[in-house]
């Protein structure tokens, strides 16, 4: 504990704060300085490139890893927990393939908890042998892991029907933000204020972007597709640029900050065509904006929105084709659906940083049985 009654928190798992390459990096920029406004130290196992100013409370350690996708964040993972051990009052593991190392802080006797952002072994761009490890890690924290919290219902009626596990539900928290100018960005891209329709994700298969690429190719509109996201296999993306008609389809690559801002608050719509999610940050930031989304109708963005949002099958292109015709010859339906975002009643990063304090509190516990943590993931 430290000195004023917060805890010592590790964050292993990720590619670190500062670096918005994906959902947990994202949930990790909101979540930790809330939990430093509560009284805890953090700090967050970073990638070495990490561009992040230490702020009170929270710090980005940078961490070598091995190079490759397979390797890269499990090696920066056990290098973090070789650091960390010991250290801290908890530690908390982000993703299955990191939550393997909680056999090593039960070994030792270290504390930790383990956060499930979705079902990695599900994910297109694993291979068989790669999924195989990951089946593996996740039955392994199981066993191990002080605690589980997930970030969906759905993940969590997963652990329970397979394992008989009690997780925490602990979702992902709502930001409430201004809309930006669109400043350069968009005239650098060549688009206009509502004039386009973002795509804003990992460029990763589950993701669908190439069934919105397909579905939009065909449109009959002047309207563009402005597609931002630059991590992925290489392959994958370079297919996504030889499929996209270049005079509709924008490849904004990267973006972050003011940039990243400017391109949610001007679209005309969010597009996010997923076929497997956890719980989108993607999603709740154009939530936040205020930007009326289209989205794959599955059970995790239905979490986010439910009826606030326009949906269509997943995977199914011709239906994709359609609803993008139906929201583009519709203004009048997308701007009151976007006055009604106002009313999205989900909790803010603050609620959510309370209850991992109470998640990190159980878990550490002198008296901690598991009946107590089944009580507590009930909540």
């Amino acid at each position: 504990m430290t000195a004023s009654g917060g805890m010592r928190i590790a964050m292993i798992g990720s590619r670190g704060v500062g670096s918005n390459y994906g959902g947990i990096e994202r949930m990790l920029d909101a979540l930790c300085p809330e939990l430093a406004r509560l009284g805890h130290s953090v700090d967050v196992y970073s990638r070495m490139d990490v561009n992040f100013q230490d702020i009170d409370g929270v710090r980005a350690l940078r961490t070598r890893a091995l190079g490759g996708k397979h390797l890269e964040n499990i090696s920066r993972s056990a290098h973090a927990l070789c650091r960390a051990m010991g250290r801290y009052d908890v530690i908390h593991f982000h993703a299955i393939g990191p939550g393997i190392l909680s056999t090593a802080t039960r070994l030792c006797g270290q504390k930790s908890l383990v956060t499930i952002h979705g079902l990695d072994h599900q994910r297109a761009k694993w291979g068989g042998f790669a999924k195989k490890c990951l089946s593996l890690a996740e039955r392994t924290l199981v066993a191990n892991a002080d605690g589980i919290s997930v970030v969906s219902d759905n993940l969590r009626a997963y652990f329970d029907s397979r394992y008989a596990k009690p997780t925490a539900f602990v979702p992902n928290g709502l930001p409430r933000l201004p809309r930006a100018a669109p400043g350069a960005t968009l005239a650098e891209l060549g688009v206009r204020p509502g004039r386009y329709v973002l795509f804003a994700s990992r460029l990763t298969p589950e993701k669908g972007c190439h069934d919105l690429i397909a579905a939009f190719n065909s449109l009959d509109t002047d309207m563009r597709l402005v597609i931002a996201g630059g991590s992925g296999a290489p392959d994958y993306i370079a297919s996504l640029k030889q499929a996209a008609d270049p005079a509709r389809v924008v490849f904004a690559g990267h973006r972050v900050g003011d940039a990243l801002s400017s391109l949610f608050s001007n679209a005309y719509a969010f597009i996010l065509p997923s076929h497997l999610e956890g719980m989108s940050m993607a999603l709740l930031e154009a939530a936040g904006f205020g930007v009326p989304a289209l989205v794959s109708d599955i059970p995790e963005n239905r979490a986010v929105l439910d009826d606030l949002g326009f949906y269509f099958p997943p995977g199914n292109v011709p239906a994709l084709r359609a609803a993008l015709a139906d929201m583009l010859a519709r203004p009048d339906a997308v701007d009151a659906m976007a006055r009604r975002l106002d009313s999205l009643n989900r909790p803010g990063w603050d609620q959510v940083a309370q209850r991992y304090d109470g998640l990190y509190r159980a878990v550490c516990a002198e008296k901690f049985s598991k009946a107590a943590w089944a009580a507590l993931a009930a909540q």
